[in-house]
Order: structure tokens, then sequence, then C-alpha cells
């Protein structure tokens, strides 16, 4: 067992948060609580970073990190561990040595030395659900940052004009975490800072939850080049039916060191699901069923292998895994298949019940066009109407425009050419056994459409030299006759779960098919977590209902990510500056941008300064941009129009702002008036987006575009002559250069590998 997971791993990992947690509050109560003058040392404080940004600000950053990092402490995540441990050590310069803060410095200090000590106990690395972690970064940041506000409207009494009761205070506190005005009004200079901080605190939280919440449909960094890798592998290995599942986008993977094999996995709960057995080239699926348990130990996850063959059974046998049946795969014999044989006479009479209602069976072209996959969308949801069905995932895909353009399909038509049913091929790899994903069907079809169906399969894949058809898994089939804990534990799993996933009618449906039946496993570590890992099993396959609230709203966070974050925010900054327009003032200070701050190595103001308004209140910049952010990330995806809108802003920006560092240099008093002015504002990126998208276009469409934009921008500047004119021209000139670029430079780059590849092999690649 991993030394982070023994008993004094845990008890280090608890010692370490109960103690973060601890000065995370005394931090926050620091941060909200003014010193009092005999209380603080005559000498100025030597610490440089309470000296320029003040002690308080520190503390109020160290405190909400600490309290976002708590949880993942008790996990023993690595990324945390530093987290602390940097919290801690910024805020020590914030309790000053004096009358009343040893307590303080004693907690800090205490903290420090415990995560110091007790290092080998955080080596977990970050898990993949960002969704979950960026909505707890959102409410328990929120909840820190009201808990403080709540603190230090009740406690500031003199700070401010009118006395605050906890009730009064309580309302305010979530009047401030929506950056709306407040009933109070700060008459000291630690009032106003108390006001300005827990509306940047606020700000900041939200920043940072909607940037993960983004993430998360987005992907992870190296994901695409992790899933490239991964499908390599199947073309090399994958024999199982499920092979094809490994590239959907719920799961995660563990490849081995020598890049010869895999795991793929995803997170439910604290127990990791494992998708089959590893896959890869001989004794390398022992190295990635031993580097996903290890995995799992760093993170604290129950691991099970879900679905393993028979083949895969000794491969984890051999590193000490449980294995228990948990249901058998039908597989139709292609070549014994008749349908004239007396054992097929119920399917041969539901075809022929089809045929003479006018449905045949056809390929349809590939991939789809835009009117079938809505005819094919109709039948779908119409299904998932009918009879208590619902989209699954994990060993199944989901109706996805995108994923069934990539797939071959079959469809029944009747004779007015309508679909009556479908289901999509999936690629089988090195497997000689044909499967197929989604099946549905219209609820009002004939009678014995899917059997017409699954006919028709099986004669293109016998035409094509397959030699068998997988039905899929009959959950449950041939298990639970024993009275061993595992046996009881399958019992208790059929006998509450079988009505509802119709266990027996699956197996009925597909044994008229007279298949042959092959066993799957679970493969899993201890008994006592098996009824938590079949748990684990079912809610990793389940999806929100699509026609639900969370359902649409997560499909349009899937298809508009960026922008439904933008927009939320905006439309967030820009009512609380309409109805408190001091805000706008308090958000550019701590948000905007001028020279000095570059200076100073704040360069993180070049991706903080675009998000706010360049007015308080409703700017009809903003309304440009939203009209520009939903058409760049339809026509160019979302990282792709990220990246864009940032960086042109920051080349825009920082060209202006050299051009008035040298026109000050050179005695120019209007522009030292404007380089000193901190600016922000969304505009320069709103048409470095409209520039791409105009790029986007084809043909003369794209040169009309490129030119009005262009046009557009050059008689701004000639006509107005006004500076942010000029970042705006800048901006979209970027744009376009760099689109322009970007073919000379592939070209560059694919003539530098050919030319290395001859180098080596004395040949083109």
């Amino acid at each position: 067992m991993n030394d982070a997971m023994s008993p004094t791993g845990r008890w280090a990992r608890r010692g370490c948060a109960a103690a973060a947690l601890l000065l995370a509050l005394i931090d926050l109560a620091s941060a909200a609580v003014v010193v009092p003058p005999a209380a603080t040392p005559h000498r100025p404080v030597p610490y440089p970073v309470a000296a320029l940004f003040g002690a308080h600000y520190v503390l109020l950053a160290s405190g909400v990190c600490l309290l976002l990092v708590v949880w993942a402490l008790l996990r023993g995540k690595r990324a945390a561990w530093w987290v602390a441990l940097l919290a801690a050590a910024v805020s020590l310069p914030g309790h000053h040595a004096g009358p009343g803060q040893w307590p303080r410095l004693v907690a800090t200090a205490g903290l420090l030395l415990l995560l110091l000590i007790c290092r080998e106990a955080f080596v977990a690395r970050s898990d993949p659900a960002l969704l979950r972690r960026g909505l707890a970064v959102l409410v328990v940041g929120e909840i820190a940052v009201f808990a403080y506000a709540v603190l230090g409207l009740s406690r500031l009494d003199p700070d401010f004009r009118d006395r605050e009761t906890v009730g009064s205070a309580v309302v305010d506190a979530l009047r401030l975490l929506f950056l709306l005005p407040v009933s109070v009004e700060p008459i000291t200079r630690h009032g106003r800072w108390f006001m300005e901080s827990a509306r940047t605190a606020t700000l900041s939280v939200a920043v940072l939850g909607l940037i993960w919440l983004v993430a998360t449909v987005i992907g992870r960094p190296g994901h695409d080049r992790e899933r490239r890798r991964v499908r390599q592998l199947l073309d090399r290995y994958a024999a199982t039916a499920l092979a094809h599942f490994h590239l959907l986008d719920d799961k995660a993977w563990v490849i081995t060191a020598d890049g010869r094999a895999f795991v793929g996995y995803k997170v439910v709960g604290t127990t990791a699901v494992a998708l089959g057995e590893p896959i890869g080239h001989g004794d390398s699926v022992l190295s990635a069923a031993r580097d996903f348990a290890q995995l799992c130990s760093l993170n604290g996850w129950h691991p099970v292998f879900h679905q393993v063959t028979g083949e895969g059974l000794p491969v984890l046998a051999a590193t000490g895994w449980k294995t228990l049946k948990i249901g058998e795969e039908a597989i139709v014999d292609l070549a014994a298949f008749d349908l004239q044989r007396p054992e097929y006479k119920g399917i041969r009479s539901s075809v022929r019940r089809c045929e003479r209602a006018g449905y045949h069976v056809v390929d349809l072209p590939h991939p789809v066009d835009d009117a079938t996959l809505a005819e094919l969308r109709e039948v779908s949801d119409a299904w998932l109407a009918s009879g208590g069905h619902r989209e699954r995932t994990f060993t199944l895909g989901r109706f996805d425009r995108e994923y069934l353009r990539t797939t071959p399909i079959v469809a029944v038509l009747d004779a007015d050419g309508r679909i009556q049913a479908f289901a999509n091929i999936v690629p089988t790899y090195r497997s000689r056994d044909a499967t197929f994903d989604l099946m549905r069907r219209r609820p009002d079809a004939v009678n014995g459409v899917v059997e017409q169906l699954f006919v028709a399969l099986i004669e293109r894949f016998r035409a094509v030299g397959y030699a068998g058809l997988n039905l899929g898994l009959a959950p449950l089939s041939g298990t639970g006759s024993g009275l061993s804990l595992p046996d009881r534990v399958l019992q208790l799993i059929y006998t509450h779960a079988g009505a509802a996933f119709n266990f027996a009618g699956l197996r009925a449906f597909k044994a008229k098919w007279h298949p042959r039946w092959e066993p799957r496993y679970l493969a899993y570590r201890s008994d006592a977590r098996l009824l938590v890992s079949a748990a684990a099993l079912v809610r990793a396959g389940e999806l929100p209902d699509p026609r639900s609230p969370l359902g649409r709203l997560r499909r349009l966070l899937r298809r508009m990510p960026v922008t439904t974050a933008f927009l939320l925010l905006q439309a967030w900054i820009m009512t609380a500056t309409a109805l408190d327009p001091d805000t706008h003032g308090q958000l550019i200070h701590h948000f905007g941008l001028a020279w000095r701050d570059l200076q100073g190595g704040q360069l993180w103001r070049l991706v903080s300064s675009p998000l706010i308004q360049t007015e308080p209140g409703w700017v009809w910049s903003v309304v440009w941009l939203l009209a520009f952010l939903p058409l760049a990330e339809w026509r160019l995806g979302s990282r792709r129009t990220v990246l864009i809108f940032f960086a042109a802003d920051a080349v825009a920006t920082l060209s202006v702002l050299l051009t008035l560092r040298l026109a000050t240099a050179a005695g120019s008093t209007d522009a030292a008036r404007l380089i000193a002015e901190r600016d922000a504002g969304s505009s320069a990126g709103s048409w470095a987006l409209a520039a791409a998208v105009a790029w986007s276009l084809t043909g003369r469409a794209r040169l009309l575009a490129v030119a009005g934009v262009l046009a557009t921008l050059g008689v701004a500047v000639v006509t107005h002559r006004r500076l942010f004119d000029v970042e705006h021209l800048i901006a979209a000139l970027v744009t376009v250069g760099a689109f322009a670029l970007l073919p000379v430079w592939r070209r560059a780059r694919a003539g530098r590998v050919v030319a290395a590849a001859r180098r080596w092999t004395g040949r083109s690649p």
C-alpha cells in the first residue's frame, strides 16, 4: 500500500486540512477587521508583498484559497498542497509581529511546518472532474466571500455611517456578492477598502469558476493528444466490442511509459471505473493495470474493471484482482445463421410483416447530411419519449450530430421513404465480430422493424467477411446463484434494478437469435466495497434528460461554452455598474491596465482588462462583442475563439502602450496623460473576432468580408483619429495576418519534417 494511503498518511491529510481550515478562518477574520493603531508595531513592515499590496488583501486572498483547497487536502492532492503552502507563506507577512498577533503567527507557521513535514502524504494528481471542481470553486468561494462580508459589515461599525445589525449585514453581504449597491456608506479608508475587497474577491472567484466550467467543455490540455495515442493503440490491439467507446469524451486514460498499452476509465465519486481490460501489447498490459491501480491509490479512488473478457482475466489475476461474473455477451454466428431454419420462425414472420408494409433497409449516405440528421433526431426523440428510454454513456454512445457523421448508418425506410428505425455501425478494429451502437425506432413503427434491421445487418456483415454480430451485454445473465457475499450483492441488484432496466427482457430478445454466450466479469479489490462499486457502474452511464432544464443547459454549454460564460459575466458586471456606478471605478482600479502596471510586472491585467467594460452600465461595445462571439465560436471553435480574443487584444494594447511610452519620452504631454490612465474594454478583441469570422468564409465572400472589416476600421481611424480606433485596426490586422501566414508556416513545418525523414531514412515518409 502507498504511504500516502496508510493510516498515518490519512491522519496527516486530516491534520493539514484542519489546520488549513483554521488558518483560513483566521485570515478572513483578520482581513475583515481592522487592527487598532495601538496594536500595530511602530516599525515599518519589512515584507515587500505587504508593502506593495497591503496586508488585508494578502490575508483575504490567502483565506479564500485555503478554504477552496481544504477538501482537496483531505484527498491528498499535490496541487492543493502547493496552494496551501503558498497561501500560508504569503499570509505570514499579513500577521505583523506585535501585541495580540502572536497566536495568528503561530497558526500560520504551524501550518507551514505541518505541510512541510507531511509532504509525502500529498502525492495525488488532480482528477479530470473539472465540472465538479468549477462548481466547487464557485460555491465554496462565494460562501467564503459571503462569510467575510457578513463578518466585516457586522464588526466595522466605526467605519460606516450607519450601524449594521446582523440581519442587515447578511442582506448587504448578499448585495456585495452580486456587486449591487449596499445600504451603508463607508466613511473611513478601511471601510472603503473593505467594500472594494469584497467586490473584487467575488468577481475573482466568479471568473475562476467560469474558467473551470468552460474548461470542462473545451477539454483538458493534452487530452486530444492522448486521444490520438489511444486511437493508434486501438487500431493495433483492440479486439472487443467496447473498444470504440474508449474514445467517448467521458473517458480519461492511463497510458504506459512505453506507450504500448492503456486503460480507459471514468471517475464516479470515489470509484474509478475502467472500461474492459487493459488494451495493448504483451507485458505492457500488465504495466497498464499496475499504473491504473497506482493512480487510484494516489488519488484515493477505489478501482474496478467493468466488462472484462475471459481473455483479459489472466492479466488482472496476475496483479491481484478479484473477479465476479456480471453477465453474458450475445454473439450471433453469422456463418450458421439461416433465416429459413425452424428456430428463427418468429424472426422470419416479423421480417415478412415489415416487408408487406413496404419497409426496406438502406445504407444512408456517409456522412449523413443535415436533413437526414434532423429526421434521425426525430426518430431518436420519439424513441426516448416512449417506454422510459433515456440516453446513456460510458459503454454506449449518445445521439450526437458530429458522432453520427463519423459512423455508417443503416436505416429502415417505409414505402414513403420515411425513416422508421436506424442503427449506426462502430469500428471493430481487430475483432472479427461486428457491432453497432445506437438502435432507435419509432414507437408507431410496424412490430418487427428491429428484427428486420438486425437481419439486414447480419447479411451485410457476413458479406464483408465478419464472423459474428455482437448484440451486447445481457446484464446479470447467468449470475447470482451462489451464497457468497458477491453473489448476494448481484441478487440484490437484480431484485431492485431488474424491473427498471428490463434485464429479463434484454436477455429474452437476445436469446431468440440463438447466439453463443460469452461471460463478462467485474474485476475489483474489496468485497466490502462491492455494492458501492455496483452503484458507481450504474452512475457511470447516467446522463441528464436532454429535455430537462439541466439537459438543455448542458447542451447549450457544450455548444457555446465561451459565449455563455462571457454573457453571464458581462450581464452581471453591467447590471451591477448600472445600479452603482462607483463599482465600475473599483473594477477599473483592480482589473484595468496602465503602463505602470506592466512596469510592476502585473501582466495578468492583459487578461483581466478585456473583461471589464469601458463605462458603467450597459455598453454598446459589449453588445458588439456578443454579436461576433457566438459566430466565432460556431465557425472557429471555443479554444481558437478564446485565443484570438485575448491574443489580439494583448498585441493591440501593447502596441498602443509602447507607442505612447515613446511619445512620452519625446516630451508629449497628451501621451503622458493617456499612458497614466487605466484602460479596459473588449472592443479590440471584438474586432479581432469579426476579422476572424470574415476570414473563415471562402472565396469571394472572404475577400469582401475582410476588406469590409478593415475598410470600416480604416475610415474610423482617419475620420475620428481616436486612439482606440487605432487599437481596433491593429487587432484586426494582426488576426488577418496570422490567418494568412498560418498555411505558409504549416507548409514550412511539413517541409522540415520531410527533410528530416530523408536525412534519417533516405526516403520520404
